[in-house]
């Protein structure tokens, strides 16, 4: 399974902070863009991670699979999207996430998958 990058997810509660505002992008633009595609560009800076840090992590999370990458173009930049296993990450760096909720990851794995 994916305990492994899981694991190394809440090893590194930054990688957590960059994960959670993609998703408040994501969640941003689909509510304010009905033809949304999910994919936004690539976040420059977050406060409470200082700016040479960024890029690094930012590799991390796409070779751990929390994060992919699209190359929209010449002028577009790169474009980044949670995985699925990205959206479980986030909840599941809460240790507490799962022993309150009856639910198990291979459940959020198979729900993830249908609503992407």
């Amino acid at each position: 399974m994916d305990e492994f990058e899981l694991e190394q997810l809440r090893r590194h509660p930054k990688w957590t902070l960059i994960l959670g505002v993609y998703q408040q992008l994501s969640l941003n633009g689909r509510d304010q863009f009905p033809d949304f595609d999910g994919w936004t560009p690539r976040v420059h800076d977050v406060p409470e991670i200082p700016n040479d840090e960024l890029a690094g992590i930012h590799g991390k999370l796409i070779a751990f699979g929390f994060l992919k990458f699209d190359l929209a173009g010449r002028d577009g930049g790169i474009r980044y999207q949670l995985t699925p296993l990205g959206k479980i990450g986030i909840h599941a760096s809460n240790p507490s996430y799962f022993e309150e909720s009856p639910i198990q990851i291979a459940d959020c794995t198979e729900t993830l998958t249908h609503q992407s």
